[in-house]
């Protein structure tokens, strides 16, 4: 089980939040680009042959001589992709546990919501760099989607940053992206970018305590999870405190590099209690409310 009862309780209550109208194919609760049935007055606009008569402004019309028709908002779902980093750097400590977690409660709110949720996974099973999961659109289909990410298992590598564009493209429909990684890729500032054309998003960094502060002592040879290549260190108290102002630099750039491509951006440390604080930068950032 990846959310107990009592978060799912607290998530049932909450929602994913737009900042922007969106482009649902079915309606929803968000504020759409399109003009609908709601109460709520959006906009006129002249009169032409076949509109609904009981749409015309009799007032302005009256006033000004013009014959206009009072246009109302509608509301479409808010689709949401939620995209798992599923590499094999994603397999040290629990960050792959972690990651599934925040996936899980960000689907399950979004569900709660009534929002379509479509999952991802990069990279996918037999060598191929994107799959996609079991979409769907209420709390019903959360059995499903919580089985899709158990069955999730760190391996392989991601080799195209830009693979995530096609998620984007797919459909031709906006919402917001969630991307979960460590963003352990050569060309992270491309996996970000290819998220960015989206209407939106978060990016929910998951690195391991240790590896933002590692404890090393020694000569020792690190081991690259997904490469294999191998690469002998010296620890000394200057080389940590160095590796620690790399990692410190890293964050702000993948920070600074979200917000560029109109994303939220959260660091979760991966282990026991990570969701916790998760869900309230989320609602802190008010993607949840």
């Amino acid at each position: 089980m990846i959310l107990d009862a009592e978060t799912r309780a607290r998530l049932e209550r909450m929602a994913l939040a737009s900042r922007r109208r969106v482009r649902g194919r079915y309606a929803g609760r968000h504020r759409s680009h399109r003009y609908g049935e709601s109460l709520d007055f959006a906009d006129y606009r002249p009169y032409v042959a076949g509109d609904d008569y009981r749409r015309i402004d009799h007032h302005t019309r009256a006033r000004l001589g013009v014959t206009l028709i009072r246009l109302f908002e509608s509301e479409d779902e808010l689709p949401v992709r939620v995209i798992v980093d599923a590499s094999g750097s994603m397999a040290f400590e629990r960050k792959m546990q972690t990651a599934r977690e925040l996936a899980g409660a960000v689907m399950f709110a979004a569900l709660a919501g009534g929002d379509r949720v479509v999952p991802y996974a990069v990279p996918g099973p037999r060598d191929r760099q994107l799959v996609r999961g079991p979409a769907g659109r209420h709390l019903a289909s959360w059995p499903a989607l919580e089985a899709w990410l158990e069955s999730l298992e760190p391996g392989g590598q991601i080799t195209d940053g830009s693979v995530l564009r096609r998620v984007i493209l797919e459909g031709g429909v906006g919402g917001p992206v969630m991307l979960v990684s460590d963003l352990m890729v050569p060309a992270w500032q491309d996996l970000i970018a290819g998220v960015g054309v989206a209407t939106g998003g978060v990016i929910l960094h998951v690195l391991a305590e240790s590896e933002l502060d590692p404890v090393m002592a020694g000569d020792l040879r690190l081991v690259d999870a997904e490469t294999d290549h191998e690469v002998d260190l010296s620890t000394s108290h200057g080389a940590m405190d160095a590796y620690v102002a790399r990692v410190e630099q890293f964050l702000h750039n993948a920070a600074a590099r979200a917000r560029r491509s109109g994303m939220d951006y959260i660091t979760a440390v991966a282990g026991e209690g990570a969701l916790e604080p998760a869900i309230a930068d989320l609602a802190r950032l008010e993607v949840l409310r």
